[in-house]
């Protein structure tokens, strides 16, 4: 690889197909993450922000990602819900399963 496309980040691979072609970005002006919701409780949820200014995406898949803090999106899902088809979610949410200490 050579000229812009030449500057991957060192140490990054792809989640998806292991690829070491990696790009440093960023996903615009949002930098929010909107969980699914049903209806009314997507109308009344907030996003939450991206924890980093930078995305990466990888150039053999165009697998985009960042990251968000993980205490802000279960404080978020359990204040305004999640999909109703998450119930192993719902679990880690509610505190009946944890995963990450909060």
């Amino acid at each position: 690889m050579s000229g812009l496309f030449g500057q991957t980040v060192r140490g990054m691979y792809c989640l998806r197909c292991g690829s070491k072609k990696v790009v440093r970005g960023h996903l615009g002006e949002s930098a929010r993450f909107y969980p699914l919701r049903g209806l009314l409780a997507s109308l009344m949820g907030k996003p939450v922000f991206l924890s980093n200014k930078h995305s990466h995406a990888c150039l053999e898949c165009g697998l985009t990602w960042n990251e968000v803090d993980p205490y802000e999106l279960r404080r978020n899902l359990r204040e305004y819900g999640v999909s109703p088809h998450s119930t192993g979610v719902m679990e880690v949410v509610s505190g009946k399963k944890v995963d990450v200490p909060i």
